[in-house]
């Protein structure tokens, strides 16, 4: 994504000022979207939004929370990214705190707190939901990638087909905007995308709707739901299925460094999917599911 935002929504100083405490492009990528998200809804600059337009972005997020296309955990995030920038903005203008202004805090208090473990998928649910999705190419293919890549929704979205692909000696990656080193993609999961591409219509987005157009996060959640019910399990989000590959690669014993290139993340960040529970699930389980090597449907 690129480093300037859009005009229409910040104030292109401030926020070249606040995206300098960032450690990675994938956490500024984060806040653009969630921005751009609440600007869009309240239609004004962040700046020019007041409590009302927070009350009901927060309402319509509440929504898609209740409804299960976002997690109680996706909306905390939200509400947290808006809040730093609304209490940085704060900052410039006064040289000082400034409490009153900052209508994204109150509504912090009572959401669900963030586990120092992040969340997964049990992997004899995984293996249950792939299969939900074996008769869905393109449903199969991004779970796939999700899974096996540590791709984010949005990550999944953008790709545009071939040109994102680099071929070494070592294997496929994928060069994603926003990382600093290209994606790996091993081999069970290139075997899924490459009959993918090769059976599908090209468009300008490598994944697409029925008319041909990009994909959103909507379509990812309501991708999620369905087979999540199909597959007869809880109903659990994208995220929980990008979570799952970086557990599965510390529980096949990658260190920090490798996790972390992998994901797109940094090595603090990545401890968060140190998990001695998962472990002991997934050598439980590994005898009988697909989970790790991902097979074709």
């Amino acid at each position: 994504m690129s480093q300037n935002f859009d005009t229409e929504f910040v104030n292109t100083k401030m926020w070249d000022l606040f995206r300098k405490r960032f450690k990675s492009r994938t956490t500024e990528a984060s806040y653009q979207s969630d921005i751009r998200e609440f600007c869009r809804l309240s239609g004004k600059p962040f700046e020019e939004t007041d409590s009302r337009d927070v009350k009901r972005y927060y309402e319509t997020m509440k929504k898609r929370a209740d409804a299960g296309e976002i997690s109680g955990i996706t909306l905390t995030k939200k509400f947290r990214e808006l809040h730093s920038f609304a209490s940085f903005l704060m900052e410039q203008e006064s040289g000082e705190e400034a409490p009153g202004h900052d209508y994204f805090y109150p509504y912090l208090r009572n959401m669900v707190k963030e586990s120092p473990l992040a969340g997964s998928i049990p992997v004899e649910h995984m293996d249950r939901l792939l299969r939900a999705a074996s008769d869905d190419q393109m449903a199969y293919t991004m779970l796939t990638l999700l899974y096996r890549g540590g791709l984010t929704s949005t990550e999944l979205t953008g790709l545009r087909g071939e040109e994102d692909l680099i071929e070494y000696r070592d294997g496929v990656y994928l060069s994603l905007p926003g990382r600093k080193e290209p994606c790996y993609i091993p081999e069970d999961a290139w075997k899924i995308l490459k009959d993918y591409l090769d059976a599908r219509t090209v468009h300008d987005t490598l994944f697409y709707n029925r008319s041909g157009r990009p994909l959103n996060s909507m379509y990812i959640s309501r991708m999620m739901k369905k087979y999540c019910t199909l597959a007869g399990i809880p109903s659990y989000s994208a995220q929980d299925v990008r979570n799952s590959c970086a557990f599965n690669l510390f529980a096949y014993g990658a260190d920090d460094t490798q996790a972390a290139r992998q994901m797109g993340r940094t090595k603090q960040q990545i401890r968060r999917y140190r998990g001695s529970a998962y472990q002991d699930s997934l050598k439980k389980h590994a005898a009988d599911l697909v989970k790790i090597r991902i097979e074709k449907p």
